[in-house]
């Protein structure tokens, strides 16, 4: 599995990946609650001056960092397996290949792992910046469906309990290894998991189209 790098191996980092970097490690690290300016830029070796040359503030900074593809996998990324194919893919496919690529973005991000362990235990205005662009990562996904998708799937509600699944599943294996028999890091426990999701998916839409 190959993970994302922040910073290309050959090319210098700029002021803006260092600190976004650093923002990125500090939140993984220590969480939600005492992220500041000034903690960043200790940990970037920088001055709070330096940060407020390049972001407006603490919430412009965790926003370009909830945005970016270090943090979260983007559409291109998630599709990019199937880029070929997914046009042509059935519906409970494309459905289910959003979760099972979801999976597998976020096990290459383990600080990503580590930040949404902390996102479970604290709720504030930096939890909900860093929502949004996966919000936004959603829509844009089964926006590109093809087929017939029944209007009365409550798709909000699927993607809220699988994405949910998925993320707990993910944090836990970054955490412990094994949850429930299960270790997302190993490539056969994963197919399983993409078996049971093709599974629940094909289950979901056909429960809806024999109503």
């Amino acid at each position: 599995m190959s993970g994302v790098k922040i910073i290309p191996i050959g090319q210098p980092r700029t002021v803006r990946e260092r600190l976004l970097e650093a923002l990125g490690d500090l939140l993984a690290r220590e969480g939600f609650e005492n992220i500041s300016l000034e903690a960043v830029a200790r940990a970037a070796g920088l001055e709070r001056a330096v940060i407020l040359r390049h972001f407006q503030d603490l919430d412009d900074m965790v926003t370009t960092f909830g945005q970016s593809a270090v943090f979260w996998p983007p559409v291109a990324e998630l599709r990019a397996e199937v880029a070929d194919r997914f046009a042509s893919m059935p519906p409970k496919a494309q459905l289910a290949h959003f979760f099972k690529a979801t999976i597998r973005g976020l096990l290459a991000r383990p600080r990503t792992l580590d930040i949404l362990a902390w996102e479970l235990m604290s709720r504030n205005r930096f939890t909900r910046l860093l929502e949004y662009p996966r919000v936004r990562c959603s829509l844009e996904f089964f926006e590109s469906v093809t087929g017939e998708v029944p209007d009365s799937l409550d798709l909000t509600a699927v993607v809220a309990v699988l994405g949910g699944a998925a993320i707990f599943l993910t944090v836990r294996s970054r955490q412990s290894g094994v949850f429930g028999g299960l270790n997302l890091y190993d490539d056969a426990d994963r197919d399983r998991v993409d078996r049971v999701l093709d599974l629940i998916v094909a289950g979901i839409l056909r429960e809806v189209e024999v109503r």
